[in-house]
């Protein structure tokens, strides 16, 4: 990818203490330490690194409630909105509300996705270790996604999404009745879920053997096709950013949408990554 940020040589001494992981399997104290290697390559070159990630205690309960709280806060939205469109008899505009959601929903996973990839380090405040450093290295190993849990998985988003939908349920329950209100806040109740639901459809993507109904999904390109996702991991992995169903990605890689930001960013002085900061991809077929 064009615009990856790290330095290779940083990340290999870093990545070093983490692959002694791979000693603590079962079985692994009767290999040698030439198997040990050899299982540590096939682990790499399949897009794993073998490593167990661990959230600090205080993120790891940010992930766990706002996980729970989540599908809580999301009904109270879903309700509430429908109900006032109800009683003004303009639900019709739910079946609006549901396809505008879902392309939001990838645009707004395409333009996070392209951000974590091309502008800060993994050392900025906030976003480095939380954003920035898993997009990174999951184009070093993108199959690492596919051993996350499910709170691992979407949890990072629920943190965010929680504080937006009880900010929306506030304003359902204390404004009068308003169609537009209640329409707006059904496409970011609905935006909330397919954004929440992304990186899920990211992790499939990257799975070697998803079940029936998930093949099935995406073939009917309701979430994110492997194929599809497979274009972004390809050189120049400069296209392709949006994950959470990709119809975005041929219309925004025609009009040059993700270049013309760049552009306009760097005419008012903020600079992609530096060299030394990139990662150069040794292995683009993953």
């Amino acid at each position: 990818m064009s615009t990856l940020m790290r330095n290779t040589g940083s990340l290999i001494l870093e990545k070093q203490p983490e692959m002694a992981a791979l000693s603590k399997r079962p079985g692994a104290a009767s290999k040698t330490s030439a198997e040990l290697s050899a299982d540590k390559a096939a682990l790499l070159a399949a897009g794993y690194s073998g490593v167990e990630e661990h959230s600090t205690p205080f993120h790891a309960f940010l992930e766990h409630s706002t996980t729970f709280l989540f599908p809580l806060f999301l009904l109270a939205n879903l309700y509430f909105s429908l109900s006032q469109l109800h009683e003004l008899e303009l639900l019709w505009l739910a079946l609006l509300a549901i396809p505008l959601s879902l392309v939001l929903g990838d645009l707004i996973s395409g333009l996070v996705h392209w951000t974590a990839d091309t502008y800060f380090s993994e050392d900025t405040p906030i976003i480095g270790q939380s954003l920035v450093k898993p997009f990174r290295l999951h184009h070093l190993y993108p199959r690492d996604i596919c051993t996350h849990d499910l709170v691992t998985t979407v949890g990072n988003v629920c943190i965010l999404a929680v504080p937006v939908l009880g900010v929306c349920a506030s304003l359902l329950w204390f404004w009068e009745a308003s169609s537009w209100l209640a329409f707006l806040i059904l496409c970011i109740a609905l935006m909330s879920l397919a954004t929440v639901l992304t990186n899920q459809f990211h992790k499939w993507a990257h799975q070697e053997a998803p079940s029936r109904f998930v093949r099935w999904l995406q073939s009917t390109r309701l979430v994110l096709r492997p194929d599809h996702h497979q274009i972004h991991h390809t050189k120049p992995f400069n296209m392709h950013y949006c994950i959470t169903n990709g119809w975005l990605n041929p219309l925004l890689n025609k009009i040059g949408f993700f270049r013309g930001l760049e552009a306009g960013l760097r005419f008012v002085g903020l600079e992609v990554a530096t060299v030394n900061e990139r990662v150069e991809e040794s292995n683009p077929e993953v």
